[in-house]
């Protein structure tokens, strides 16, 4: 390994959100969540030729909020190399998505992370529209929130100085139901595998 890859290496790392992040969909052979973030952890090892090492704080269900109140205290002020979050889908859920509460949160959110001092990694929202199983008077709601928050998302990591993995740009996310679980919201292993790999070239390629 040369010293510019060393310098391009992450040890620690810590990864919050929600089931994407938690890993929902991809499991080992014992039936332990595996997850892109534990992908992504392997790959920046074989890459860099320095171990990273992964603490998982997602979580299934999270909001902003619970991740917020719940997950970020457990950083306890810790150096780290790298963070990531999801976060978004179970916030427009529901009968109301209220994009001003959502970036407000999400800004909050970023913004103690950034404190850290670590490289920061987020993503949008995967625009599962096309492939999830939805009646049609639905399908157009379900884009709209997933773009509204995807915007979000956007202009929020742009604002904190947080690498932003653009899944709308992934189109065999959006036309693929093959990378995904029977609920065709969750990645399945195929797809945490690409999402690990995207995640991995855009943080070797800054």
């Amino acid at each position: 390994m040369d010293l510019f890859s060393r310098l391009r290496s992450w040890s620690r790392y810590v990864a919050l959100g929600d089931s994407l992040t938690a890993g929902r969909g991809d499991f080992a052979a014992d039936g332990r969540p595996v997850g892109w973030a534990r992908r992504l952890a392997i790959i920046l090892t074989d890459r860099t030729g320095v171990p990273c090492t992964l603490t998982n704080l997602a979580v299934d269900g999270a909001t902003v909020g619970r991740v917020m109140t719940q997950q970020l205290p457990q950083l306890n002020g810790e150096r780290l190399d790298l963070v990531s979050v999801t976060v978004g889908m179970n916030d427009i859920r529901g009968p109301e998505f209220h994009p001003g509460e959502f970036a407000v949160g999400l800004g909050q959110l970023l913004e103690a992370l950034a404190a850290t001092g670590a490289t920061m990694l987020t993503c949008t929202l995967p625009n599962v529209a096309g492939v999830v199983e939805l009646p049609e008077r639905h399908v157009q709601i379900a884009r709209q929130r997933l773009s509204d928050a995807s915007d979000i998302i956007r202009d929020e990591s742009a604002r904190h100085g947080a690498i932003c993995l653009d899944t709308w740009a992934m189109q065999d996310l959006a036309t693929s139901p093959e990378l995904f679980t029977a609920d065709r919201l969750h990645p399945n292993t195929s797809g945490h595998r690409r999402l690990a790999t995207a995640f991995a070239d855009l943080l070797l390629a800054g």
